[in-house]
């Protein structure tokens, strides 16, 4: 029974390999712990931007919304009183204009939004 309760022996040089490679392995840790950091920092930046762009955007979108109502309500005021045909074309061409707006409108905010969440993921998967 004595082959078996041998101790192996380790030499200094072993015990410096591990030293080293602990030391190396502390310095990469170190490394990447100040480059996570960074990323950190970048999307955090990043993602009060984003949230800043979207309060502009929505602040942005319901003043043009507050326009093209009140441009509608004018345009009704406009259409009852007035029953001259050229008037009552001018009218129409207005509703019409005043839709196409509105719906422009839509889109582009629908588009931003969807660009903006886009980012916001890419910036997640990135951290």
């Amino acid at each position: 029974m004595a082959l078996f309760s041998r101790t192996p022996k380790v030499s200094v040089d072993d015990l410096e390999a591990i030293r080293a490679e602990v030391a190396s392995l502390r310095a990469e840790l170190t490394k990447r712990t100040n480059e996570l950091s960074l990323v950190t920092a970048a999307t955090n930046g990043l993602d009060q931007r984003i949230a800043s762009l979207d309060t502009r955007i929505s602040g942005m979108s319901t003043e043009l919304a507050n326009q093209v109502h009140e441009l509608g309500r004018e345009i009704e005021q406009l259409a009852e009183r007035e029953h001259d045909p050229a008037t009552q074309t001018a009218v129409e061409q207005l509703k019409v204009s005043q839709t196409r707006l509105a719906n422009e409108q839509a889109r582009y905010e629908i588009a931003f939004r969807q660009d903006l969440a886009m980012l916001a993921e890419q910036l997640r998967r990135n951290a």
